[in-house]
C-alpha cells in the first residue's frame, strides 16, 4: 500500500535530524578536544620557558628520533639542547636549563631541611630509618654541595672551601650552592657579604660557587649547614 505524503516526509526528517545531531556532536567534541590539545601544549611549553613550536619539536625528537630511545624521559630542555643545530640555540636552551636548574634544586633543599626539621621536632629521640638501615657509612663523594651560612660563621670559609676541593678533585662541573641566612631579600646585603667575604670571589668568577639569599633556612639552629646531593638526586645532610 503507498504510504502518505505526510508520512513519507515525517521519515525523511526524521531520518535527516538523526544523522546530523551526532554529526554536529561529534564537530563539537572533535573542537574542544583540539581547543584542550592546544592548550595543553601553550601552558606546558610555556612552563619550560618554549615557544609552541620549540614543545612540537621536542615531542617529534622524543617520539621519532633516536633520542628517544636512548633517553627516555629526558626532559624538554636537555632534549632541545642536546638536538640543537646551532650554537645559539644551545646557548638558548643551556640558559633556560640553567634557570630551571637554578629553581629546581632550591625547592628541593628547602623541602630537605623542612623534613629534618620535622623529624627532630616530631621524632627527637628516634633515629632516622635510612640512617639506621645503612650497614656502612655513605663515603661516596657527593655530586652537589649546598652549604648555608649565617653573616657572623666563623667557619664558613673552611666548609665552603672543603667542598670547592672535592668538587674539583671529582671533576664535577656542578658548583658550591652557598645560601646566606640574614640577607632578607635584599640584594645589597647579599653583595655586602660577599664583599666581607672576599675570599669567595675566586669561586664565584669561575662558577664554582653561587651565591643566593637563604632566609627560607632561617630556622636552622646552627651554622654552616651542609647538604649534599648523591646519586638520584638525594639530598641529604652531612653537617
Amino acid at each position: 500500500m503507498t504510504k502518505p505524503a505526510w508520512v513519507i516526509c515525517a521519515l525523511l526528517v526524521c531520518t535527516s535530524t538523526g544523522k546530523a545531531a551526532p554529526t554536529d556532536r561529534t564537530e563539537v567534541g572533535a573542537h574542544v578536544t583540539q581547543n584542550t590539545v592546544s592548550k595543553d601544549v601553550e601552558t606546558l611549553s610555556a612552563e619550560w620557558g618554549l615557544t609552541e613550536p620549540e614543545w612540537q619539536r621536542y615531542k617529534e625528537v622524543m617520539t621519532q628520533h633516536k633520542r628517544g630511545l636512548w633517553s627516555p624521559g629526558l626532559d624538554p630542555l636537555t632534549t632541545l639542547g642536546v638536538s640543537a643545530d646551532t650554537s645559539a640555540e644551545r646557548k638558548r636552551f643551556a640558559e633556560l636549563y640553567v634557570r630551571a636548574e637554578f629553581v629546581r634544586v632550591r625547592k628541593e633543599l628547602a623541602f630537605q631541611v623542612a623534613v629534618d626539621e620535622a623529624w627532630k621536632r616530631l621524632y627527637p629521640d628516634t633515629p632516622r630509618l635510612l640512617d639506621a638501615a645503612r650497614s656502612t657509612p655513605d663515603t661516596r663523594p657527593a655530586s652537589r654541595y649546598a652549604v648555608v651560612v649565617s653573616d657572623d660563621c666563623s667557619t664558613c670559609q673552611q666548609v665552603i672551601a672543603e667542598r670547592l676541593k672535592w668538587l674539583q678533585n671529582a671533576s664535577s662541573a656542578e658548583p658550591v650552592d652557598v645560601h646566606v641566612v640574614g640577607t632578607l631579600g635584599d640584594d645589597a646585603k647579599l653583595r655586602a657579604w660577599v664583599t666581607k667575604n672576599r675570599w669567595i670571589a675566586d669561586a664565584l668568577k669561575s662558577k664554582r660557587a653561587t651565591v643566593n639569599h637563604g632566609d627560607q633556612f632561617a630556622a636552622l639552629s646552627q651554622f654552616p649547614v651542609v647538604y649534599g646531593k648523591k646519586e638520584g638526586g638525594q639530598w641529604t645532610r652531612e653537617l
